[in-house]
Order: C-alpha cells, then sequence, then structure tokens
C-alpha cells in the first residue's frame, strides 16, 4: 500500500461519487435511467429493484445475485464475489456510469461477517464489531470509488431514526426522529463522508401554477420522483461537496433526473465564475 497521485480522470469527476437514499418506492432504481450510458447495475444480494429496468436495452447490463437455494451463505466469500464482480466490471472499461444497488444489503453482509454470524442469527455481539463492518463497507466504497468510471452510484434504502442516543431517563417515543440512510449504528451519520453527492430521493405531487394537484386519465394524483439536495427539515441524509460559492447556488430540490443535476451544477459554476469576474 503506498500513496498515489489520482489520474486527472478521477480528479475531474470525483464529484460524480453518488448516494441516493430514499424509501422503497420512491423510483430509485427507475431514476438510474436518467444517467450517463452505457450503465453497468450491479444489485446487492436481497435486492430486488431489478426488476423496473428493461431487459433489452442494449445500453443497461444488469447483474443481479443469484443464491444456491437452501444453503447457507458464507458473508466473507459473498463480499469478495460481489468485489470480484464490481471490479471486473470496472476493467471492462466499457461504461460511463455503473450503479451499485441496495447499499444497506451490502451493509448488512459486512456486519454478519464482522459478528461471525451474530448478526443475522439475532445474537448478541461486542459494539467493536460495528466498527470492523464499517471498514468492510467503507473499504469497498473506496476501491470502487477509485477508478477511472465517469459516474458511480449507489443507492440506499432511508427511514425515519432517532436523531441521537436515547438520553437517562427519557423514552425511546420521546428522542427526535429525522430522516436517515437505514444503515445500522452510527453508520448513517459517517457513510456520507464517503461521497461527494448525497441525495434524498421521494414522491411529490405534481402541481399546476395555481397549486392545483395534477391528475393523469385514470383520474389520479400525478407523483414526481425529486432529488433533495441538503440537509432541510426532517432530512438529514442529503448533502453536496464542493466550493461553497458553487454547492450553495444549486436549488434545494431538483427532478430525479441525473442530468437536472448536471446542468444545476455547470449552471452554478457559470453564475459563481461571473462573480468572481
Amino acid at each position: 500500500m503506498s500513496y498515489v497521485t489520482p489520474p486527472i480522470e478521477i480528479a475531474q469527476t470525483r464529484r460524480r461519487r453518488i448516494l441516493i437514499n430514499g424509501k422503497s418506492g420512491t423510483r430509485k432504481t427507475t431514476s438510474l435511467l436518467t444517467f450517463p450510458r452505457p450503465i453497468a447495475v450491479l444489485s446487492y444480494p436481497g435486492e430486488l429493484g431489478w426488476d423496473s429496468l428493461p431487459d433489452n436495452d442494449p445500453e443497461i447490463y444488469k447483474r443481479v445475485w443469484a443464491d444456491d437455494a437452501g444453503k447457507a451463505q458464507d458473508a466473507l466469500k459473498t463480499i469478495q464475489a460481489i468485489e470480484k464482480e464490481a471490479l471486473e466490471i470496472i476493467a471492462s472499461g466499457k461504461y460511463r456510469t455503473i450503479a451499485l444497488e441496495g447499499l444497506h444489503h451490502m451493509t448488512t453482509i459486512a456486519l454478519d461477517h464482522a459478528t461471525d454470524g451474530a448478526y443475522l442469527k439475532g445474537e448478541e455481539f461486542e459494539p467493536r464489531q460495528y466498527g470492523l463492518a464499517y471498514r468492510v463497507v467503507f473499504d469497498h466504497i473506496t476501491r470502487i470509488s477509485n477508478t477511472n468510471v465517469p459516474v458511480i452510484v449507489w443507492t440506499c434504502w432511508a427511514e425515519n431514526k432517532q436523531e441521537r442516543p436515547k438520553r437517562p431517563g427519557e423514552k425511546a417515543e420521546d428522542v427526535p426522529k429525522k430522516i436517515l440512510s437505514a444503515l445500522p449504528g452510527q453508520l448513517p451519520h459517517q457513510i456520507m463522508g464517503r461521497f461527494s453527492v448525497t441525495l434524498y430521493q421521494s414522491l411529490k405531487l405534481r402541481k399546476d401554477k395555481a397549486g392545483l394537484v395534477q391528475k393523469n386519465e385514470r383520474g389520479e394524483p400525478i407523483m414526481d420522483a425529486t432529488w433533495q439536495t441538503r440537509q432541510q427539515g426532517d432530512v438529514l441524509c442529503a448533502g453536496l461537496k464542493g466550493p461553497r460559492e458553487i454547492v450553495e447556488r444549486i436549488p434545494t430540490i431538483l427532478p430525479a433526473d441525473y442530468n437536472a443535476l448536471d446542468a444545476a451544477w455547470l449552471k452554478a459554476e457559470k453564475e459563481a465564475s461571473s462573480v468572481d469576474k
């Protein structure tokens, strides 16, 4: 192991290491179709969102996990198989975007490995083993990120979690809850440091200029998928890294579309540049 100077391609695209958080059913997988093509989508074991991706699109390459029915899974071997597949896809040099679906599933496997199977069995384990699992996840993200692939994006479930530990004498229901990545322990807070773009995806009612809800031909309200780009309200699992004069100009809410994000970033860069002049 040693220090190296990253290739210029990595330096130029580091802010395109993206984490999309969102509750189930918020079209996270579908939003991947807006990313630069061709796209390779690797689903972590347990992730089922790939069903919503097209089967016959030559620019979408899907890899899904196939369990051996009735056989117990070895967590370490599973992690090794995931990394082997991901690095082979990267080494092919064919894809402008690589998407890894279901980071929460990868974290479960890492924690099961760190606890020698106690986690999935529901058995007690040492708190320090959380740290060992975090290291597995962080190392995995680093190995995938430090490559020349222009855009790499992860998806992860989000959920309402306690904002802080319960204080002595305090009831659990009295601890404020916020929307965070659906990851164990302190990982929801620490994971954000691994990405330059962290987004929260949700569905919002489509309204016209008068504020009236738009409906489809069946009379049902139309819901649009959106990305929240920074912490606001109950959402803590969002944020952008970059020069302050640029990221502060990017809207808090954007369509869940990579092109919209890219356009907003470029516009912010131009505005910041014009102010400097």
